[in-house]
């Protein structure tokens, strides 16, 4: 990947890392606009590093890259801070310009129902369970 974009003219490599604890470092040395992680990064984990940078002030704009194309994955990394996303099997051209997106400022993320991001656990309950929590509601027993 190192390669890939090194090649590439509008992005200059500052650093890379094998580790979220890596990545968190080199951004923390180095200012960083953007970023490209593995989902499966080791010890911390993308999702984590993921959260801890968003509440960073000037935190990098990062782009996921995932073995999967599970729409969930997709799902958790925007909800943990993510702006853009795409799989392995993304062409390199295409991973290039979803970066180069991100780096613009847009959020670039497969098709999402974002409906489900928000979705009230409460919908998912039969009538009966809805009677059931609103007598327990009331301070009724079992």
């Amino acid at each position: 990947m190192l390669e890939i974009f090194e090649r590439d003219r509008r992005f200059a490599v500052i650093a890379t890392s094998k580790t979220a604890e890596g990545f968190l470092e080199a951004s923390l040395r180095v200012p960083v606009a953007l970023g490209v992680i593995d989902w499966a990064l080791p010890q911390l984990g993308a999702e984590r590093l993921l959260h801890i940078l968003r509440d960073r002030p000037k935190a990098p704009r990062i782009t996921v890259y995932a073995a999967s194309s599970d729409p969930d994955l997709s799902r958790r990394a925007l909800a943990a801070g993510a702006a853009g996303f795409c799989t392995r099997d993304t062409p390199p051209e295409q991973l290039l310009d979803i970066v180069s997106a991100v780096a613009s400022g847009r959020m670039v993320f497969p098709f999402l129902d974002v409906r489900a991001l928000r979705r009230d656990p409460r919908e998912s309950l039969t009538g009966r369970e809805k009677i059931i929590i609103a007598a327990l509601a009331r301070g009724r027993t079992n």
